[in-house]
């Protein structure tokens, strides 16, 4: 059921990784190809992999998110996209409210695409403009500009899209306040309906970790990158844009993000597509990280599965901590005892203490939250709970 409130539901999700780029961003470690003459075979393999599972997957689970990530989900043609809800459609029960994400580059929006994905049934679009600042964008590698965006988020609208939302990142090597500040003010003056901001991360095996390695890149310090996220959350927060988890944030509660919320509430879902996770009684799951190995296995007949492993109840339960921690709603200690049979406070007193008395975290029955400030720095809190 849907929090009346808030666009939050416990019913599963279901996500579709999209594995094409047209030129691969030196700090994603998301997998993308740029073959893009392996799509017509992909979107083929996919729907083999949905009728697979989807045989699998019993009758009585109604999906209420679909969400199309990768990789770059416009790239797609209003025809293949169409072939794919229709797949899903057919082997899996789509409640009537669907909320349908599709991620879109600035950079390969087409207008007439735009208004068939909204026909189709995409009610919401996230766009990756990353920056507003040209020099940001070479930096990042997009394929896009400012102006692209700009152009982009209008399309959305005169396509019909009522519920936008825009990516930020933040913190990048000589990036100051002021240039990012420009970023968010333009991010507000659009009023989506949704903003993720994220912290520069330099992930292992991406070309900006090897180029902070070899000192051509510069890591902003621990202090600066607080720095940004409290003025990222300070900013949109003045600007109506609360947060509702570490780096997402909405006008409105309706406008939460209910896919992305299902994984904060560990709310089971099905992921298709190369490197595509699944979540499902009890069993993660994820799929090859390869094209190659996912079209050669769905032309088999086979699922390309690369990991299984079931979820211990000591494992459960620190997801569960480290998640609902990452929302500003936080933890109900309640809940905790009634599904874990134990009180999160006595099972954590030191560390609970600890949080509290430096003012990382805050009580209010029957909520354990993180506090902004410790929200800044919650990669390093949330570990200590395992």
């Amino acid at each position: 059921m849907k929090s009346e409130d808030k666009n939050i539901s416990s019913n599963p999700g279901i996500y579709l990784h999209i594995p094409f780029c047209e030129r691969k961003c030196g700090y994603c470690d998301f997998y993308s190809v740029t073959a893009l003459y392996k799509k017509e075979p992909f979107v083929q393999s996919l729907l083999k992999e949905i009728e697979i599972v989807g045989q699998q997957i019993s009758a009585e689970a109604t999906f209420d998110t679909i969400y199309l990530g990768g990789g770059t989900p416009s790239l797609l043609t209003p025809h293949e996209l169409e072939l794919i809800l229709q797949a899903l459609d057919k082997q899996f029960k789509i409640s009537s409210d669907c909320e349908i994400t599709l991620e879109a580059n600035p950079g390969t929006v087409i207008e007439a695409y735009l208004r068939d994905y909204r026909k189709l049934g995409v009610n919401r679009l996230s766009i990756g403009v990353q920056s507003f600042n040209s020099w940001e964008l070479q930096l990042l590698e997009r394929i896009h500009s400012a102006d692209d965006a700009l152009r982009t988020f209008r399309l959305a609208r005169d396509a019909g899209f009522g519920n936008i939302s825009i990516d930020l990142i933040y913190a990048l090597p000589g990036q100051t306040g002021s240039h990012y500040l420009t970023s968010l003010q333009k991010a507000v003056e659009l009023q989506p309906e949704h903003i993720s901001a994220y912290n520069l991360i330099f992930e292992e095996g991406t070309s900006f970790f090897v180029r902070r390695q070899q000192g051509v890149l510069q890591q902003k310090d621990e202090d600066e990158e607080f720095t940004f996220f409290m003025m990222t959350n300070e900013f949109l927060s003045g600007h109506g844009y609360p947060a509702y988890e570490v780096s997402n944030y909405a006008r409105s509660p309706r406008f939460y993000s209910r896919h992305n919320y299902k994984y904060w509430q560990h709310v089971p879902y099905l992921g298709f597509g190369p490197s595509a996770h699944s979540f499902w009684q009890g069993e993660r799951r994820a799929n090859a990280r390869s094209l190659s190995r996912y079209l050669s296995d769905l032309q088999n007949g086979q699922l390309p599965v690369d990991f299984r492993e079931t979820i211990d109840a000591g494992t459960e339960e620190f997801e569960y901590i480290f998640l609902r921690l990452r929302t500003y709603e936080g933890l109900n200690a309640e809940y905790f005892k009634q599904h874990f049979g134990r009180s999160f406070f006595e099972s954590y007193r030191s560390i609970i203490n600890s949080l509290l008395s430096m003012d990382y975290a805050q009580w209010e029955a029957p909520y354990f939250r993180l506090t902004k400030k410790g929200m800044a720095v919650c990669d390093e809190i949330l570990p200590l709970f395992s």
